[in-house]
């Protein structure tokens, strides 16, 4: 293989048909970028996940907040001792299955929530300041038939963009 075949087929070169390992790592960056100028709580994208979902559902199982909130069994574990030690959730055993955790807001948690939430819209609008509303609802479908988020070809709801 010839040195240029090679630097062209690299995962995250730039250019070329691999192209697409390096646009989203830099979109993950710009992401991360774009949550920490808007965001001054200190809570990451997932911790405000968490909080989302248990506004939503009120109390729910530790795989099923992950399922949710999009993270692994070992990041939850992590994620949700430290949201616990900063008096954002509370953690229970499940008195009919003591091997599954049930996860709450707490009225701390609930504040924090109610915080956020114009700091995450603003990172969102930051994030899509240069599309336009039809690329932003395109980039959204893309970005959830690829993550798995929903079922390829299903489409995104007016409600979603």
């Amino acid at each position: 293989m010839k040195q240029d075949d090679l630097i062209q087929a690299a995962p995250l070169w730039p250019r070329g048909d691999s192209a697409l390992m390096h646009l989203v790592r830099r979109a993950g960056q710009y992401s991360t970028l774009c949550w920490s100028q808007s965001v001054d709580t200190g809570l990451s994208a997932v911790q405000y996940a968490v909080l989302v979902v248990l506004a939503e559902d009120g109390r729910c199982d530790q795989q099923t907040l992950g399922s949710r909130a999009g993270f692994d069994k070992a990041t939850g574990t992590y994620i949700i001792e430290r949201m616990r030690k900063n008096c954002l959730l509370t953690v229970v055993t499940d008195s009919a299955n003591r091997r599954r955790k049930l996860v709450s807001l707490t009225a701390e948690g609930e504040a924090m929530l109610q915080k956020m939430v114009e700091q995450a819209k603003r990172a969102e609008k930051t994030i899509a300041a240069s599309l336009n509303a039809q690329e932003v609802a395109d980039l959204k479908r893309l970005l959830s038939k690829l993550s798995g988020v929903q079922e390829p070809d299903e489409p995104v709801s007016s409600a979603d963009r």
